[in-house]
């Protein structure tokens, strides 16, 4: 992609997705829109990370938010633990992820 023709949005996308398809680029812009980003200030303000499941996503969070609390626990419940149970019960509606490339990118809807 040519530098000069981008808009601060494309490059944006073209540096996250680590991409540089502008069709790639505009597909992935495109999903976002429908959530309502369309902006780069509202790509920073929303982007939560990019991993390879919802269930590493949702682990790292409620690690980020809980690990004290998760640390006090039995190790058999601890690893008992169904994070992607959790994605489909509580953190889907506070995220959306979009599927890129065999990674899920994921977003906060309260951006």
């Amino acid at each position: 992609m040519t530098p000069a023709t981008l808009s601060i949005m494309h490059e944006r996308i073209a540096e996250l997705i680590e991409s540089d398809s502008v069709r790639e680029v505009e597909q992935f812009m495109s999903e976002l829109s429908g959530y309502g980003i369309l902006t780069e200030d509202q790509v920073d303000d929303a982007y939560y990370g990019c991993y390879p499941s919802v269930e590493a996503f949702c682990e790292d969070t409620i690690n980020d938010c809980y690990l004290d609390v998760i640390d006090s626990l039995p190790v058999f419940i601890q690893t008992a633990i169904d994070y992607e149970l959790i994605w489909h019960q509580s953190m889907r509606h506070d995220f959306f992820e979009v599927y890129y490339n065999g990674n899920y990118y994921f977003f906060n809807r309260n951006f």
